[in-house]
């Protein structure tokens, strides 16, 4: 962590709505603190810094944080180390505070005057360099279990003479190094059976919204170029909406979301200088208050009005229409909550359950895909789960076809990410 500069003390700090996890393949035990909005840079933790920023829950001081540290460390610290992290923690926007309330409003009012978002990811999870990116992306497609060759680079294939319009794809949000072939999939037929110009994505919300949805009219930047949003679209859907105005005034979530981001590049390298379109960026909010009430979301007059109008905004469209669902499935193991390692025989029965959730959706029925993951309690952390109802509702597609699955396994067996991709027909 960085060396901190002179920052008030707080008396009992508090850390933020963050992510803290191990360190896959860490000798040391390292832990990953990593703020989902991306106001916080990602930082690498000693075991003992993480056992101290789990004591900052508001209620300690910082003598209380150093007993705390005590009894669960086995051992002492010192309480001038403690006020040295936290005054790091403070310093790196960590902590909940009036300070970081400031950084955070003046992030978000510069962030509101773009027109364009910029990339976020960009020489993180994806190269930052054109020509770097156009080969990462590429492989995608040639590797072993990728698709092959999209037809403009010379294999000959023409679009497919399926039975019904292709009217949507599933593809993952994981990053690309572990989606991997999952995201060519997804994005092979949208080149090869689909004409479609204008791209609704439904993009998994990692952060609170203030509805269940939030739409955004700003344009996304990557190192391929800039992706337009259809702000003529965003305006139809709005006039449908009236009254939910909440969804086009929560920009701020869209800032460092890369469910979005990914799906917008992904486009850019598949269709970009070959075919005009533009986008339609859609995050949607956590379906837990469904799971937890047991019913389903359509009963929501919020969530049944949003469906409503973008259904009637896409087929009144003079366009072609074609959705698309930032979607992962399963998060298990300890880094999730979960207590045990996973095992082959875990996985397996992931493999089964998942099997099982996709095949309704891959039928069309958006009431059995929430019904199977809310009578488990959603017991696997479904992250995909409120853009695939929404997207199956909003579609009602005659079937589907499940082109590729895949786990993401942490060789430590710590952490397993399912996800797909697949292909939705009229």
């Amino acid at each position: 962590m960085l060396e901190s500069r002179k920052v008030s003390m707080p008396a009992k700090p508090r850390i933020r709505a963050v992510e803290m996890f191990p360190l896959n393949d860490d000798a040391e035990g390292s832990y990953v603190l990593r703020d989902p909005s991306g106001l916080a840079s990602t930082v690498v933790l000693p075991p003992a810094v993480a056992v101290l920023i789990s004591l900052m829950n508001g209620r300690r001081t910082l003598d209380e944080i150093c007993d705390g540290f005590k009894h669960s460390a086995g051992q002492r610290i010192a309480r001038e180390e403690v006020e040295h992290l936290v005054a790091q923690l403070e310093e790196l926007h960590f902590l909940e505070s009036a300070r970081f309330a400031e950084y955070e409003r003046q992030q978000g009012a510069a962030y509101l005057a773009l027109q364009v978002r910029p990339s976020a990811h960009a020489g993180g999870a994806y190269h930052g360099e054109p020509g770097e990116l156009r080969l990462q992306l590429g492989e995608l497609f040639t590797c072993p279990e990728g698709p092959g060759l999209l037809p403009w680079e010379g294999n000959g294939r023409h679009l497919s003479e399926q039975q019904g319009r292709l009217c949507g794809v599933i593809s993952p949000h994981i990053d690309f190094r572990r989606g991997g072939a999952s995201f060519a999939w997804a994005y092979d037929r949208v080149v090869t059976e689909s004409q479609a110009k204008v791209f609704v994505i439904l993009g998994t919300a990692h952060t609170p919204l203030k509805s269940f949805y939030s739409i955004s009219r700003k344009d996304f930047d990557t190192p391929l170029g800039t992706t337009h949003t259809n702000r003529e679209f965003v305006d139809a859907l709005a006039n449908r909406l009236g009254s939910h105005v909440s969804m086009f005034s929560d920009e701020l979530p869209h800032r460092h979301e890369h469910s979005i981001e990914f799906q917008a590049l992904m486009l850019q390298f598949v269709l970009g200088g070959r075919r005009d379109f533009t986008i339609v960026p859609i995050l949607v909010g956590s379906f837990h208050p469904f799971v937890n009430q047991d019913r389903l979301p359509l009963e929501s007059t919020e969530v049944a009005d949003f469906i409503a109008a973008l259904r009637d905004t896409a087929g009144a469209w003079p366009k072609e229409v074609c959705l698309i669902g930032g979607v992962d499935m399963a998060h298990i193991g300890p880094q999730f909550g979960d207590p045990d390692l996973l095992d082959d025989t875990r996985l397996k029965l992931q493999w089964t359950d998942d099997q099982q959730l996709l095949a309704k959706a891959l039928a069309g029925d958006a009431a059995a895909w929430f019904r199977h993951v809310g009578q488990q309690g959603d017991a696997n952390r479904i992250c995909g789960l409120a853009p695939m109802y929404t997207l199956l509702e909003t579609l009602q597609p005659q079937r589907g076809e499940l082109l590729k699955y895949d786990q993401a396994v942490a060789e430590d067996r710590s952490s397993c990410v399912s996800f797909a991709a697949a292909a939705f027909y009229e």
